[in-house]
């Protein structure tokens, strides 16, 4: 029952905020990368696929105009060309003369004897084109990246602003403000769920430190209540002439007792809540019919002083758990529904088991309430009458450590009107593994 702490502790030291990458920055640097890498991919298949094209083209032979207007000015020259290529050289020197410019390809026009001819100046044009093209495609993707980081910031600011909206809302959180929500609106995407997921956990947090602070309030309460009453019987007893009165003395003596006793059974029943929320250390198999017998023989007295008939109907109901606990349960239902009876009321003990569930169903007669009220029953101190000295007949923990018991067996309890007026509270639990008895009537 300690209180939870919001405050956070010494964690592990954090780099300086000028040297901290944030996450919107390491997204555009990740766009940016993806975008050279992909750009760089790109420009080298097609400059791959270029270049293989221009070694296609190079297995024909292509000359510039300067070239054929040299070499044909030269088969002109030489008396030994026959005639008949002489007058093709004509022909060719004429359509190079008027194409300046262009490139001629093919060996057809080109004299088939060995001759002296000039090798094509400057290289060849695709390769001029090709080392062009390398270089213009590197200029052009540098500011294409930085283009990319940019757009990859914008973006990544977008999408990560519920991020930064959770974390501002998570930093005005604290034990005493637990009440602002996200509410996301937008796609029902991944961030919208964390959005959704973490209002639902701030939702939880607030009811949890609700119910802490009226625990902490009625706790504080209750043990209040019966030191006042010892610290005013005493001033009472001693501060008049009653201090020298043995029957006064005697008197005062029975309050004290009664507000000692009322103090060790809410301690002892914080302690069994506290043990029961903790977990089992220990178990072993326990018939829960075992347990109803004594906790009734135990209940008698008081049974028999309020007027209240008792019965049992048991079958074999076998679980795994705490011997302690369990007996606990079952008395706290018993006494619990001979405590809270009326005059000539009864109360009925039901034990059965069904497939993997066992269940024990206490049932007694009483006031009627609602199904809202029995089921705020198991609120610890949570009690029906208005005020707390005149329900001091219990502590109001009974049957919250029944849920908690049953709760730390694997089950749960509810809790249910009974028609005419009284309380049903039914409690299941999971079965002992195979090889319990088979179930009997007794």
């Amino acid at each position: 029952m300690t209180a939870l702490n919001m405050a956070a502790g010494p964690g592990p030291l954090r780099r300086p905020a000028a040297f901290r990458m944030t996450l919107g920055a390491r997204v555009a640097l990740t766009f940016a990368g993806l975008f050279l890498v992909t750009g760089a991919a790109l420009l080298a298949i097609s400059y791959a696929l270029l270049a293989q094209n221009e070694e296609v083209r190079a297995q024909v032979p292509t000359y510039p105009a300067s070239y054929i207007i040299s070499l044909d000015r030269t088969l002109l020259s030489n008396p030994q060309v026959p005639a008949l290529e002489q007058a093709a050289a004509r022909g060719q020197l004429a359509f190079a003369l008027a194409h300046p410019t262009e490139e001629f390809s093919g060996g057809g026009l080109l004299p088939t004897f060995n001759t002296s001819r000039p090798a094509p100046p400057g290289g060849s044009s695709d390769q001029k084109a090709l080392s062009q093209l390398l270089r213009q495609s590197t200029l052009i993707l540098a500011p294409l990246a930085l283009l990319a980081v940019a757009l990859g910031w914008l973006v990544a600011q977008r999408m990560l602003r519920p991020v930064r909206q959770l974390t501002a809302t998570a930093r005005r959180m604290s034990a005493a403000n637990l009440s602002r929500r996200l509410e996301l609106a937008g796609p029902d995407d991944e961030l919208k769920e964390l959005g959704d997921t973490f209002d639902q956990m701030l939702a939880r947090l607030d009811a949890a430190f609700e119910s802490q602070r009226r625990f902490v309030a009625n706790a504080s309460h209750e043990l209040r209540t019966p030191l006042t009453i010892m610290r005013t019987e005493l001033d009472v007893t001693l501060d008049g002439q009653a201090a020298n009165d043995t029957e006064s003395l005697r008197t005062m003596g029975q309050v004290i007792r009664a507000a000692v006793t009322r103090s060790e059974r809410l301690v002892d029943g914080l302690l069994m809540l506290a043990e029961s929320e903790r977990g089992l250390d220990r178990t072993e198999r326990v018939d829960l019919a075992e347990l109803v017998g004594p906790a009734l023989d135990h209940a008698a007295a008081s049974a028999r002083e309020a007027g209240v008939r008792t019965a049992a109907t048991l079958h074999k109901a076998q679980v795994t758990g705490s011997r302690v606990l369990l007996e606990r349960l079952v008395e706290n239902l018993t006494d619990n529904g001979i405590r809270h009876n009326r005059a000539g009321g009864w109360l009925a003990a039901v034990t059965a088991s069904q497939g993997d569930t066992v269940s024990l169903v206490v049932q007694s007669s009483g006031p009627p309430i609602t199904a809202d009220q029995a089921a705020s029953l198991f609120e610890p101190f949570r009690r029906l009458q208005p005020d707390r000295v005149g329900s001091a007949r219990g502590s109001g923990l009974g049957l919250s450590i029944v849920r908690a018991v049953a709760r730390a067996h694997a089950g749960d309890a509810t809790a249910s009107p009974v028609a005419g007026g009284g309380l049903r509270v039914t409690v299941t639990l999971p079965a002992a593994p195979a090889g319990s008895p088979r179930s009997e009537g007794t």
